[in-house]
C-alpha cells in the first residue's frame, strides 16, 4: 500500500480507511471528524442565508446518508476524540470526558449548530474552546474554505495541547482537508491521514506543503 503523499510528519493514504486501516501500524492518538449520518446539506451559496450566503457550494460528504457506527475505531483500543459524537453516543461507552468547541462566542446565532461537540475516552471533565466560525466570519483562516464541515487548525492545536493528550503517532481516519494533519505538523508530530475523495487528498498535500508555523 503506497502513500497518496508522505513527508517526515504525516503520511496520507487515499481511499476507505476500512480498507487501510488494519494494514497500519499501530498508533497512539485517533482525532477525527466522521460523517455523522445527517446528509448535510451543502450547498451554502445556493442555501443564501445570512452570513452562509457567501459562502461556496461544496459537493456532499461520501458517507454522511448513512448513519456512523464508530465501532471499527474503538476496536483500536487506543485514546479517541471524535466529532459529531452527539449523533451517535448511543453507540460509545459512557465517559465524562467531552469537548465542546463554541463556534458563536456570544455573538449571533449560526446558521449551523452553535458549537460542535467531540466525545473522548481520555480527557478528565468538559472542555469549552471558543472560536468563531461561522460562514466567511472566522476568528482564524480568513477566506480559506477546504471543506464543507472543514474545522479551524487552533481547535485541533488545542486538543493535540491539552494535558491529557497523550504523545506519540496521531491517526485520522477521516482526514477531509487535512486539518488535524496541519495542526500535527506544526507541532512537529507524526499523524497519519486517510481520505476517500481524492479532491481532499490534493487540498491536504498543498497545505501540508506550507512552510511550518512558528508557535
Amino acid at each position: 500500500m503506497n502513500p497518496y503523499y508522505q513527508d517526515d510528519y504525516c503520511t496520507i493514504y487515499h481511499g476507505d480507511c476500512r480498507d487501510i486501516m488494519p494494514s497500519l501500524p499501530k498508533v497512539d492518538l485517533v482525532l477525527t471528524d466522521p460523517p455523522y449520518g445527517i446528509s448535510l446539506e451543502t450547498a451554502y451559496r445556493q442555501r443564501g442565508r445570512s452570513c452562509l450566503a457567501q459562502c461556496r457550494n461544496y459537493p456532499p460528504v461520501i458517507g454522511d446518508t448513512k448513519p456512523f457506527d464508530p465501532a471499527f475505531i474503538l476496536k483500536l483500543n487506543v485514546p479517541t476524540c471524535l466529532f459529531g459524537a452527539n449523533y451517535y453516543a448511543e453507540k460509545l461507552p459512557h465517559s465524562s470526558g467531552w469537548l465542546v468547541w463554541d463556534k458563536r462566542c456570544g455573538r449571533m446565532q449560526n446558521d449551523q449548530a452553535d458549537a460542535e461537540l467531540a466525545w473522548t475516552n481520555f480527557i478528565k471533565g468538559v472542555r469549552v474552546f471558543h472560536h468563531e466560525w461561522n460562514g466567511f466570519v472566522k476568528a482564524s483562516e480568513h477566506g480559506k474554505g477546504y471543506h464543507p464541515t472543514g474545522k479551524p487548525v487552533q481547535l485541533m492545536l488545542w486538543i493535540l495541547g491539552l494535558r491529557w493528550t497523550p504523545a506519540g503517532t496521531i491517526l485520522d481516519p477521516f482526514m477531509g482537508s487535512g486539518t488535524t494533519l496541519r495542526a500535527a505538523k506544526d507541532l512537529h508530530r507524526k499523524c497519519i491521514g486517510i481520505e476517500i475523495e481524492e479532491k481532499y487528498c490534493e487540498i491536504a498535500v498543498q497545505r501540508l506543503r506550507q512552510e511550518v508555523l512558528s508557535l
